[in-house]
């Protein structure tokens, strides 16, 4: 391989590797992402599309995964490089308006995981957009690949895809919100309005708090609000305080919508809260039972949140490295 063919290579592996793990990490947090669709949408004034965008970020998630893999391992060039190209450059252009514009709103690139600025997001679509030039200008014929590539792309497809549906069923894999398990929680940080208008935000701060929050109560239905009551009774026989909190009117307690979504991705979800740490977290079809809580509160929470957190990263670092080792094999 000669000096142009070598940059070539490394400049469509670079950019792929890039897009693969920015779609890996946005597939762990489909909520996130169809937040971050919402604002994008509300930016170009295509509000009215919100109804489609928890789909419209899956589809874009996984474009980025589909192309990622296939510059990694040079497959479909032609295919794969005209329609990166077009996907780069309008990245480029929309970050140039968030740059210009500059509305408060995060770019969401790599999800929860790296936060750019307006700045950051434009410039770094920059590079990545230099990278694709390196990579395909100019046009070269295909060059034939080997077949066992194919098989490592259908691979990390098919892993891509069951991250997505498991990240669509359960609580994200990697909790990297403002209140990601191991916060330890200030008065004020989630603010908790008692029907009497008073804040009680100390109730959060002391002992054994079993959290249950409804980001969008009217979404919730009967039996996973019968979960709750049901999960409620167990933790309160168990020496838990159970507090069930609301986004809006509806219950003894409420907060904003924001908060309680960063709090817990699942509506009606609970999350276990020990002295003001948030420690462990559940969907509401995944409640602990009995015996389980009753693990739960002898054991240490530091040892809990580090499991919790070694789980996520480690599942994380397997799929995008041992993705991308198998496409360059």
């Amino acid at each position: 391989m000669d000096a142009h063919s070598f940059f070539r290579r490394l400049g469509a592996v670079l950019l792929g590797a890039v897009l693969l793990f920015g779609g890996l990490v946005k597939l762990m947090d489909p909520l996130g992402s169809q937040l971050v669709m919402e604002s994008y949408l509300r930016f170009m004034h295509l509000g009215f599309l919100n109804f489609a965008a928890g789909a419209l970020s899956l589809v874009f998630n996984l474009l980025e995964c589909v192309l990622g893999a296939a510059l990694v391992a040079g497959l479909f060039p032609l295919v794969a490089g005209a329609a990166t190209g077009v996907l780069m450059l309008f990245y480029t252009v929309l970050t140039l308006a968030l740059l210009i514009v500059n509305p408060s709103m995060d770019c969401g690139c790599f999800g929860e995981l790296v936060h750019l600025t307006h700045l950051q997001s434009f410039l770094k679509n920059i590079v990545l957009m230099l990278l694709w030039a390196l990579a395909f200008f100019p046009v070269q014929r295909q060059v034939p690949q080997r077949k066992h590539r194919y098989v490592a792309f259908g691979i990390v497809m098919c892993a891509s895809l069951w991250l997505m549906v498991h990240s669509l069923r359960t609580l994200p894999a990697l909790d990297l919100t403002d209140l990601r398990i191991g916060t330890e929680l200030a008065e004020g940080r989630i603010p908790l309005l008692g029907d009497d208008g008073e804040y009680h935000d100390e109730v959060l701060l002391k002992g054994n708090v079993m959290l249950f929050s409804v980001y969008d109560p009217e979404r919730l239905t009967e039996k996973e609000m019968d979960r709750i009551y049901q999960e409620r009774s167990l933790a309160r026989a168990e020496g838990f305080h159970p507090v069930v909190v609301y986004a809006g009117q509806g219950g003894i307690y409420t907060s904003d919508k924001k908060t309680l979504m960063s709090l817990n991705r699942s509506n009606g979800g609970a999350s276990l809260l020990v002295d003001g740490q948030i420690v462990r977290k559940w969907t509401n079809a995944s409640m602990p039972g009995a015996s389980e809580l009753s693990q739960l509160s002898e054991q240490d929470p530091s040892q809990l949140v580090a499991d919790t957190e070694l789980r996520g990263r480690r599942l994380l670092g397997i799929i995008s490295v041992v993705g991308v080792v198998l496409l360059l094999i």
